[in-house]
């Protein structure tokens, strides 16, 4: 059986649950696994896009009741996640994380000792149910004698998190707080058998963005290709075969019911959920959304599952201003589409929206 590019973006698009009505924004959250999060302005838009109706107010409270937490469970990138769906990813990929910098912890000078006091100050300022920005943070890790410059209070959160020590919690004035993550969201449930593990990772993939590869999956996961199969194996039938190396879950959503038009945010899980995105965004374009591949995803306007342009917001006192950019001239369809996408970002916002396209490049 050939999957046509136009079908896989229609079971994309339903499997990322982009404009599906009906989840809160941790059931959002729930049914991707985890969402790509290093820029949280852009991830609540992640989130919020995917439960439609849900305010930007309505995404911070899911992080401040302890419903969502940030943190790096793979790739070095962070990720917003349900706590328990953190430890999961953790049990598999956080020892790999550790060899991967361990070079530079070296080179920073963080070893035993270092981290044994980090890990002692951060648990004296967090315990008891207290939050800290970051550089509140770094000035308990300075009195603790942890020069926390150059990037080393980075890296010892980034060891500290990969333990499970602490996770971003609540939103503050400007970000996040740190938080003990077993102190701020505790679990009632025992850590399943890494093929329990693997299986439940895989399944949570494919939810939010079958049909994929084994090969997106690992690239996605960071884990060995071995692992991805063996986590396929555990899955047995709830697992299908498509054809042309491309699997879905056997039980997936199905297609059509959503609007034409979307503006996703930059890093979304549409783009960056797969090693192969062809099929969303023709590579002679790809320059458009990663100028210089420098690994800065701009946010994207799509049509029918297909990339063909960015765009930017700016929020100002009285309204937020969208402007589209699209890759080739948009046909009228096209621009009354991103108009009422634009028209459902401004409701997140609670503003009033200015809307217009910029001619093409």
């Amino acid at each position: 059986m050939t999957t046509t590019r136009a079908q896989l973006r229609a079971m994309r698009l339903a499997a990322q649950g982009v404009a599906v009505p009906g989840l809160a924004p941790a059931e959002a959250v729930d049914r991707m696994l985890a969402v790509q999060g290093q820029d949280l302005g852009q991830v609540l838009w992640a989130i919020g896009v995917r439960s439609p109706g849900s305010t930007r107010d309505d995404v911070r409270a899911a992080f401040d009741r302890g419903e969502l937490v940030r943190s790096w469970p793979m790739r070095g990138t962070l990720h917003v996640m349900r706590p328990d769906d953190l430890r999961l990813l953790l049990s598999l990929t956080a020892e790999r994380t550790v060899r991967s910098i361990a070079r530079r912890a070296a080179e920073l000078g963080i070893d035993d000792p270092v981290l044994a006091r980090a890990r002692d100050a951060t648990v004296g300022a967090l315990s008891g149910g207290r939050t800290l920005v970051r550089d509140d943070l770094f000035a308990v890790y300075r009195d603790a004698g942890i020069d926390p410059t150059a990037g080393r209070g980075y890296h010892v959160l980034v060891r500290l998190a990969q333990e499970g020590l602490v996770a971003w919690g609540p939103t503050a004035r400007v970000g996040q707080g740190l938080v003990l993550l077993d102190e701020w969201a505790p679990t009632a449930s025992a850590p399943p058998d890494r093929d329990e593990a693997l299986r439940r990772v895989l399944v949570g993939y494919l939810r939010g963005r079958g049909p994929a590869t084994e090969t997106d999956a690992a690239a996605w996961t960071k884990l060995p290709l071995g692992d991805v199969r063996r986590g396929r194996a555990a899955a047995g039938d709830a697992v299908e075969d498509l054809g042309d190396g491309l699997v879905a879950l056997a039980d997936r959503p199905a297609t059509g019911g959503v609007p034409t038009g979307h503006l996703l945010p930059g890093f979304d899980e549409y783009l960056l959920g797969y090693a192969d995105r062809s099929a969303q965004l023709d590579p002679a374009y790809a320059e458009r959304v990663v100028p210089g591949g420098n690994g800065m995803f701009l946010a994207m306007a799509v049509v029918r599952g297909r990339v063909v342009g960015t765009w930017t917001r700016t929020e100002r006192s009285r309204d937020v201003r969208v402007t589209v950019t699209p890759f080739e001239p948009l046909d009228a369809a096209s621009v009354r589409a991103f108009e009422a996408a634009a028209a459902r970002f401004g409701a997140f916002l609670g503003a009033p929206v200015a809307f217009d396209v910029a001619r093409s490049a």
